[in-house]
C-alpha cells in the first residue's frame, strides 16, 4: 500500500498544517505527501489561497527581510574562505603549481638540449652513424616498459 493510499488529508488537515497547530508527526507526513503527490499539492494550494485573506500580516516586514538576508551566507565571504582553505590544504593540487612544474621541466629540457636531439634532422644523422637516435632510444624504452607491464 503506498503512502498516498494510507493517508489522504482533508481540508481541515491542511488548515492545521498551515496554521502550525497539527502534531509534528502529522506535519512530517503532510510534507512528504506534498513532495510526492501532485493532487495533494493542488489541494494544499487551494486551501492556502482560501486562507490567505485571514492570515496575519507581517508586522515588521523590513526587519524580517533584513534578518533573512543576514542569515544567508555571503557569496563573497564564502568564495574567499573557500579559496584560502583550498590553497592552504591542497597547494599541490592547484593549477598554478602544475604550470610551474611544467615550466621548470621545459626549461631543464631546453637547457640540456634534449629537444634539439629529437628534431628530424638529428634522426637522419643518426641513421648514417652506428649509434641509434634519442628518439629511437625513447621509443625502445617506452615499448620495453609497456611489454613488461603486459601479463
Amino acid at each position: 500500500m503506498s503512502h498516498k493510499e494510507r493517508f489522504q488529508p482533508v481540508t481541515q488537515d491542511w488548515v492545521e498544517y498551515i496554521q502550525g497547530t497539527c502534531a509534528p508527526e502529522k506535519a512530517a507526513s503532510l510534507e512528504s505527501l506534498l513532495l510526492e503527490d501532485d493532487l495533494a499539492l493542488a489541494a494544499y494550494m487551494q486551501v492556502m489561497n482560501d486562507l490567505l485573506p485571514s492570515l496575519p500580516d507581517l508586522e515588521c516586514e523590513q526587519r524580517f527581510i533584513d534578518n533573512v538576508m543576514e542569515a544567508l551566507p555571503s557569496e563573497q565571504r564564502d568564495a574567499e574562505r573557500g579559496a584560502n582553505e583550498n590553497w592552504r590544504r591542497r597547494w599541490y593540487e592547484h593549477r598554478m603549481f602544475h604550470y610551474a612544474v611544467a615550466a621548470c621541466i621545459t626549461l631543464i629540457f631546453l637547457s640540456t638540449g634534449w629537444f634539439d636531439k629529437l628534431e628530424p634532422g638529428t634522426l637522419h644523422k643518426a641513421e648514417q652513424g652506428s649509434q641509434p637516435s634519442y628518439g629511437e632510444k625513447l621509443v625502445d624504452v617506452t615499448t620495453g616498459w609497456l611489454d613488461r607491464l603486459k601479463p
